[in-house]
């Protein structure tokens, strides 16, 4: 079926090229995530689903329909609609577009792609960068179009993703930027892909091999999300296993699979998208569905001793975090620091049950059980939600087995609203109403406690500015008890980890002025309580913004401002520069005023497959889910607990009952005797009423 649809858009593409300088076959899409045309465009309706139909799928509908219409130059993908544009987007103004993590923009291009049959060549996102792995640099400018075309006629090396930096935006011309070639796309390196201003835009090359078994694959297991669905689907299979269903997956060629949902047992649903690209606001909850998303690879490697469990992780980027088990990041024996890129790092974990987490569970067959939960934490000091849970564990019988998979779970469940603001005054008699916040960025409310990876937005808001303006700097997260910190803003209100927290940007009303920053929940590893702390600091009439370096600019520029640029080369490499105001002095600060967050930031929410050991025998494991406060166990052992407790109940009537029959003859026994005693004492006689007399006999003076 696939095949049959894409025969007719190869064939139906005739008519589109048209538009186009450029051959038929040259005419592919290009998709754009997170970033659409505004509806004052007034754009067209190209297929909708019909009413009282059951929902599915329209990806390949809309393709084929944009295909079809020469007029067609992009159309907007919606879950049950799509609707199309005449307008060549190449000329850019800033205010046709709107933020929309929602839909997805396909546009029509001109690409040399030579064999690849892929639906889209490019998937473009932007306010997205993969910092570092650049791979070449090309001097000069190009458009989005020509810097595409370089990766994908690239031949020293393969081409993955691309880095493009936007330098020129001017009116009725082509947008213009340095572009920045990468062996390495953001599935590879989860770790390095990272937020960024609107200024970068990150290109993946969906032509390049995905294969599994390629030793540079993209990924080796799945991450499950039990009771969870992705939001974008692309193409859906009835009547199939689960097998199935990943089968096709993996071996999908129009486009690159990057997960499936399974539901009700025999719906498959593909994903062409991931959580990863904006984080768990991607996620739907939708019972009896199992979402499946690929896993990165990770060169870690496990070997078993009869003492020690052997952990070795080779990194692939610049790895100075550390690895450890779950719960024991501070216990020597059970953490390892990173050292660098491409230096192993090492982990002895003793197989005695209770010391490391280590669970040991015993299976038939004389087989041992010995698992844990191993976590790969590229900061040093705080969880993200790029870190990775491994299980990994060994079992040990007849033959020595090693057990590993990979999962990293999401928590889709949105904590409650409620804060714990604390606002310190000046010691002046009128101070500046300021207070800070942080929101969920879903919806809207204020957030005390949260999960790992969770959307949120840190905001700085002055009501009634009256002249007045502020800006953010030295801004800590902190544990409760002050052990452990990270610098989140230096003293000049720069980012100093994007990959954390990004800088501050500015937002102007006639009522307020608010700095603003959206950033995934983060927590350290041995406290849940996260203490955002922060100086703000007060100018007259206007603060002006930091340039911080690397395009990034700190609480105040808006997107995509029209800056002047200078181009110099450095030893072979483009460096842009941005020509603007240094930072204001302090000196001209004129007071400064501390603000404090509380927040509690919960771990990741993950569940272990069920194991089993031999033929039928089930290994029965109990646990308790921290994040909704629960005790889970397995459905077998809740009913032999049930069993034992109605067998103790029963015990406990039987032995009553045995009590107060025992009680009973023994209080009949009391009575009777009681009552005989009595009756002897009122009658004279029995042994109770015989007593020592003296007794004269008439015939003798003998006295007994």
């Amino acid at each position: 079926m696939i095949s049959i649809i894409w025969c007719l858009l190869l064939v139906e593409v005739s008519n589109g090229a048209n538009v186009f300088n450029c051959p038929t076959s040259d005419v592919k899409f290009e998709k754009v995530l997170g970033l659409r045309p505004s509806s004052s465009i007034n754009p067209q309706l190209l297929y909708k689903l019909e009413e009282n139909v059951p929902p599915r799928p329209i990806t390949l509908d809309c393709l084929t329909k944009c295909q079809s219409n020469d007029r067609c130059r992009s159309f907007v993908l919606h879950p049950s609609q799509c609707n199309w544009f005449d307008r060549d987007f190449s000329e850019e103004d800033e205010s046709d577009y709107i933020i929309d993590e929602n839909a997805a923009w396909f546009i029509k291009s001109c690409y040399s792609t030579g064999q690849c049959d892929k639906l889209w060549i490019f998937e473009r996102i932007p306010g997205a960068t993969l910092v570092g792995n650049d791979a070449k640099t090309l001097p000069g400018t190009y458009s989005r179009s020509d810097c595409q075309q370089y990766c994908l006629n690239e031949t020293d090396f393969s081409c993955r993703s691309v880095k493009f930096r936007i330098t020129q935006t001017s009116h009725n011309a082509n947008i213009q930027g340095v572009c920045t070639l990468s062996n390495m796309d953001r599935h590879q390196l989860p770790s390095s892909y990272r937020v960024s201003g609107y200024d970068d835009e990150y290109f993946e090359n969906q032509c390049v091999s995905q294969d599994r078994q390629n030793i540079n694959g993209d990924f080796c297991a799945y991450e499950e999300y039990a009771n969870i669905t992705l939001a974008h689907s692309d193409i859906a299979y009835q009547q199939k296993t689960k097998e199935e269903c990943q089968n096709i997956c993996e071996t999908f060629k129009t486009f690159n699979c990057r997960g499936f949902s399974f539901i009700n047992n025999n719906l498959c649903y593909l994903h062409s998208e991931d959580s990863k690209i904006f984080g768990p606001i991607l996620l739907r909850d939708q019972k009896n569905s199992v979402y499946y998303e690929k896993a990165s690879c990770l060169n870690v490697s496990v070997s078993c001793s009869e003492t020690y469990m052997s952990i070795r992780y080779d990194p692939e980027t610049d790895f100075i975090g550390k690895m450890y088990i779950q719960g024991y990041s501070e216990s020597p024996p059970c953490f390892s620091n990173g050292k660098g890129k491409y230096e192993i790092v090492s982990l002895n974990i003793p197989l005695v049950s209770g010391k490391c987490g280590i669970i040991k569970a015993e299976g038939p067959f004389n087989r041992t059980l010995l698992t844990g939960i191993l976590l790969i934490q590229y900061n040093q000091i705080v969880q993200t939600q790029s870190d990775r849970i491994i299980r990994v564990g060994c079992i040990f019988g007849n033959d020595t087995k090693l057990v590993i998979g990979t999962g990293v779970k999401i928590s889709p469940i949105l904590p409650n609203n409620g804060s714990s603001l604390i606002n310190p005054f000046f010691n002046t008699t009128t101070s500046p109403d300021i207070q800070m916040k942080i929101l969920d960025r879903s919806t809207g409310g204020d957030v005390s406690d949260s999960h790992i990876g969770q959307e949120l937005q840190l905001r700085i808001e002055l009501e009634s500015p009256d002249n007045l303006d502020l800006w953010a700097s030295h801004l800590i997260a902190m544990t409760e008890k002050n052990d452990q910190s990270i610098f989140l803003l230096d003293d000049y209100g720069c980012p100093t980890s994007l990959n954390i927290f990004p800088g501050l940007d500015k937002i102007v009303t006639n009522t307020s002025k608010e700095l603003v920053a959206n950033f995934q929940a983060f927590k350290f590893a041995n406290s849940p309580v996260v203490r955002f702390s922060v100086i703000i600091q007060f100018c007259a009439v206007e603060c002006p913004p930091i340039q911080c370096g690397n395009n990034v600019v700190s609480y105040g520029r808006k997107k995509r401002e029209v800056v002047s640029t200078e181009i110099h080369t450095i030893n072979g490499t483009s460096v842009v520069k941005l020509n603007r105001a240094e930072f204001q002095e302090r000196s001209s600060v004129m007071y400064e005023m501390p603000l404090e967050y509380i927040m509690l930031v919960k771990d990741s929410k993950y569940s272990s497959e069920k194991l089993v050991v031999g033929e039928n025998s089930r290994i029965l494991v109990a646990g308790y889910d921290y994040i909704n406060n629960e005790v889970c166990m397995d459905y077998s052992l809740v009913i032999g607990l049930i069993i034992l407790w109605l067998l103790i109940q029963v015990f406990f009537i039987i032995g009553c009952i045995v009590l107060v029959k025992r009680y009973k003859r023994y209080y009949q026994h009391e009575c009777t005797r009681q009552s005989l005693e009595e009756l002897h004492k009122n009658f004279g006689i029995g042994f109770s009423n015989l007593e020592n007399r003296r007794v004269h006999w008439a015939d003798s003076d003998n006295i007994l």
